[in-house]
């Protein structure tokens, strides 16, 4: 008796001028032992090679995917954007979204698999990750910008967490049921250019479900590898404040537009217009004349809930 084949799986890669890692990661791919896997890149606008290398890529290997498919942009629209081009066309049901330096352990996908069969109501689930450093390929184990205790909260918690304290979830473990985010109409939101998963675990935790967690490390993440995302980027920077008037505190804007930015100004500590680059000391100075302030409106929340 055959065994049936197991379900479609859709990898998709996001990349943007991604030539120097992006074969490495097209090859974790490759060596999936999980085998029935369709593969989307989805490019953002690259100046360098990255897509000559994609294609080139796909021309030796495409006989290992059930499909294989590229997207190019002619403009660079940010990677919101980029990302729900591939997933708007990804089959498969669960969805499992690469960087174009990410790289995916060889059961990462089986593992995933296993874990959430059967499971259909959860929306995503996350693991750990190992860092390694760009320039030296050294895993790194200290400062890591992930809190894997997060994933213990409460959903109520983790919302909370996420909003006011920063964003804590490594989003290259994410593996994301897409037709259950279709059904709930949550994509990655487009107004916030390169800000493409942060705003999409506040609209499924708000959607009222919670973010889960397999303990074990399936993907490796690049760090301090320069990217668009880099604090110190202005176009980041200016996500960041579309992040805080839409996420943080919508009343602000909602209430007087006008009164938004300066308080966005404040909290932020820039005194440069709305949308200007970050002021290091300013925004260490914003910050501690309002934590207090957080603290207490946070406190006060909690025993609101309470009652």
């Amino acid at each position: 008796m055959m065994t049936p084949p197991k379900p479609l799986v859709s990898a998709y890669v996001i990349t943007y001028n991604s030539s120097k890692t992006i074969v490495e990661t097209l090859d974790s791919i490759y060596h999936q032992t999980y085998q029935n896997i369709e593969l989307i890149i989805s490019d953002d606008c690259s100046a360098d090679n990255t897509v000559d290398l994609c294609k080139k890529w796909i021309a030796e290997n495409d006989s290992r995917f059930t499909q294989t498919e590229i997207i190019e942009s002619s403009t660079n629209t940010g990677i919101a954007a980029n990302c729900n081009r591939a997933e708007d066309i990804c089959h498969a049901k669960w969805v499992k979204p690469l960087a174009g330096d990410d790289i995916l352990l060889p059961d990462c996908i089986d593992t995933y698999m296993n874990f959430v069969k059967g499971q259909d109501d959860l929306p995503c689930i996350f693991s750990r990750v190992q860092c390694f450093d760009a320039d030296t390929g050294k895993n790194i184990h200290t400062n890591t910008p992930f809190d894997y205790s997060f994933f213990s909260k409460t959903r109520e918690q983790q919302l909370s967490r996420l909003i006011y304290d920063g964003n804590c979830i490594p989003a290259a473990s994410a593996f994301i049921n897409i037709h259950l985010l279709r059904k709930l109409s949550i994509r990655n939101d487009e107004r916030i250019p390169l800000l493409e998963d942060w705003p999409k675990w506040i609209n499924i935790l708000n959607a009222g479900y919670h973010l889960d967690f397999l303990d074990k490390i399936l993907v490796k993440y690049r760090m301090n590898s320069g990217t668009s995302t880099s604090g110190l980027n202005p176009d980041f920077y200016h996500s960041m404040q579309l992040f805080t008037l839409l996420y943080k505190y919508p009343e602000w804007k909602k209430r007087d537009p006008e009164d938004a930015y300066r308080r966005l100004r404040l909290c932020m500590g820039d005194d440069k217009p709305p949308l200007g680059v970050r002021d290091r000391r300013n925004l260490q100075v914003g910050r501690f004349i309002l934590k207090p302030i957080y603290y207490f409106k946070d406190y006060f929340r909690q025993i609101k809930r309470q009652r």
